[in-house]
């Protein structure tokens, strides 16, 4: 422990997300920190870190300008998340400079998970920061899991691993307090519903901040409290009425504070088994984000195990069930008799409800994929097209999220086929759907269509779309985004010998890899900068990209290639699709 390092005990418990981070940066902040300009070019991600604190008071939230999780296609990583935890570490970096003190975490073990991978984005964006010093105190002590589905104990060895912590499940030390819920004025309402589910209430008041607290860590990316509430959820269930659940959901939504939501949504749910089918649900969508895929399938499976299902239940048992062995394991035939099955659940009927037809939409949707999968284009085709007559003249939130699906698959496939200008036309489509002026939207949909353009041969309507792409980014200060945009149009121009052109996206991409505190990113934006201006790029590139932490074998690649004078062929180059996995705070390896 050195002299004069301001040391804070972030052992805050699974409760909320970003927890230990807030206590961190308030106690930085308490000794006179400022984070300098962060506050306010991040209002909407330091507005999720500290609500109703010190940012722009007028700024967009943060679900106004990047996109939420997704369920239904169990990616684990949202890029609302991402932008908090990429905030939150960089102010962590320049706390610890502005006060020329090293920042000394106690407890990490014990944080919440979040904050645990966002304070493994710190120590890497610190190795760019010569004077931001972090160091950790005792990290392998962590605390017992609240229950025993909410044991997360092999994720956090995996973020100390990243943090330069050699550690184990088997060495860590179950040496802090068991986190007992109560009052937590730093966590907010998700520690309120936390500690209200864990209670001593009634059964229906801890199933409404159950249910409540689910939701609230689905968009936070929560997993280990969404884990522990589901745990509990099922025991609570045993007896409930099903007459109570209509209220039970009311009461739900009423305290969780979330907008309506894309997916995730508990709204088709009639009885306590479907409740229950629920809450199975949620600890299969947690065991999937931790890549345990057998133990998803499980539980996906056992969702139907009910009595009393409503169809919409017992469907989305079959449906996710599949796409875990198609997406995950690559079982595409047993992921078809699963479809088979849901299809089954809600075939078509004259009068029947709008979540059924929606639900069955899905169903077809992801046939579509596995026909894809088996390189089936028509049949995939034909599936794709069902999808579409199934929620005709629906305009739920997920219905329309199906919707921009189906238009985003349908121009995949036609661009599998090699029908290139045929998918741009679908893909110009796509811009009817709603939400069609939105930055965020147009961001990924202009992205695509320059890669579109470029594959139909069609450089000047590509370098157009990619302009508006980054415009879009640059519009939210969306660094990461921008900064892969910028090296791939810098490449682009490279190599049609257009230097200057190429030379402005570099040095944007330098000052914005900067910005994101990525050694390996940083790198390879210096050696774009290096090979527009015609020059060998400097051997201290290499051992900048030898200082990440996210992807070692890359940056050691990069490092060779650097040392031999022979870079060509590793700047990137325009895609057809703008996601892009957030490898900065994934802990899976």
């Amino acid at each position: 422990m050195g002299a004069g390092a301001v040391r804070v005990d972030v052992a805050t418990g699974p409760a909320a997300s970003f927890t230990g981070l807030r206590v961190a940066l308030g106690e930085l902040r308490s000794r006179g920190a400022t984070f300098g300009g962060l506050p306010e070019r991040y209002a909407a991600e330091w507005a999720e870190l500290f609500p109703g604190g010190d940012g722009a008071p007028d700024a967009l939230g943060i679900a106004e300008i990047a996109l939420a999780p997704s369920e239904r296609r169990l990616h684990r990583e949202s890029e609302q998340n991402y932008r908090v935890l990429a905030t939150a570490a960089a102010a962590l970096c320049a706390g610890a400079e502005e006060l020329g003190r090293p920042l000394e975490l106690s407890g990490v073990g014990g944080t919440d998970l979040s904050s645990l991978r966002g304070f493994m984005r710190a120590v890497e964006h610190s190795r760019t920061r010569p004077g931001a010093e972090l160091r950790l105190d005792a990290p392998e002590r962590v605390a017992p899991p609240v229950l025993p589905e909410a044991d997360y104990r092999a994720e956090r060895a995996r973020c100390l691993r990243r943090m330069g912590v050699p550690v184990d499940v088997a060495s860590l030390r179950t040496e802090l307090p068991a986190y007992r819920p109560g009052p937590d004025p730093v966590g907010g309402q998700e520690a309120a519903l936390f500690a209200a589910a864990f209670g001593d209430g009634t059964a229906f008041d801890r199933l409404t901040a159950v249910l409540a607290g689910c939701r609230r860590g689905f968009f936070t990316g929560n997993w280990e409290a969404m884990a522990a509430l589901a745990g509990l959820g099922g025991r609570l269930l045993d007896g409930f009425p099903d007459a109570s659940v209509g209220d039970l959901l009311t009461a739900a939504r009423e305290q969780d504070l979330q907008a309506e939501a894309i997916e995730f949504e508990p709204g088709i749910l009639r009885t306590a088994d479907d409740v229950r089918a629920f809450l199975l649900k949620v600890l299969g969508v947690q065991a999937t984000f931790r890549g345990r895929q057998d133990q998803a399938l499980a539980y996906f499976r056992a969702m139907r195990e009910g009595e009393r299902l409503s169809p919409e239940v017992r469907s989305q048992s079959h449906l996710y069930a599949a796409l875990t062995l198609t997406k995950r394991l690559g079982h595409v035939g047993d992921a078809v008799a699963e479809l088979e099955q849901g299809f089954a659940a809600v075939p078509h009927r004259e009068g029947e409800e709008k979540s059924v037809r929606r639900e069955r939409g899905w169903l077809h949707n992801l046939r579509a994929l596995t026909h894809f999968a088996q390189k089936e284009l028509r049949d995939a085709f034909g599936h794709e097209k069902q999808a579409l007559a199934c929620i005709e003249g629906l305009d739920d939130a997920s219905s329309i999220h199906l919707r921009v699906n189906l238009f985003s698959n349908i121009s995949v496939l036609q661009e599998k086929a090699g029908r290139h200008p045929q998918a741009a036309r679908t893909w110009a489509r796509f811009k009817e759907a709603a939400g069609s002026g939105n930055a965020t939207f147009v961001k990924h949909h202009a992205y695509r269509a320059a890669g579109l353009a470029l594959l139909c041969g069609d450089r000047d309507a590509a370098l157009e779309d990619l302009s508006r792409s980054v415009a879009c980014a640059a519009e939210f200060d969306d660094d990461f985004h921008e900064a892969e945009i910028r090296l791939e149009t810098g490449t682009l121009h490279l190599a049609d010998g257009q230097r200057a052109e190429a030379a402005g996206h570099f040095e944007r991409a330098v000052e914005l890899t900067a910005r994101i505190g990525d050694p390996y990113r940083m790198a390879l934006a210096g050696v774009g900068r290096a090979e527009a201006a015609g020059t060998a790029p400097d051997s201290s590139l290499g051992e900048l990209a030898l200082r990440g932490l996210t992807r070692p074998g890359d940056g050691a690649e990069l490092a060779a290639r650097i040392a031999k004078g022979d870079t060509a062929g590793l700047l990137p180059r325009v895609r057809t699709k703008l996601n892009r996995p957030f490898d900065l705070i994934n802990f899976q390896e």
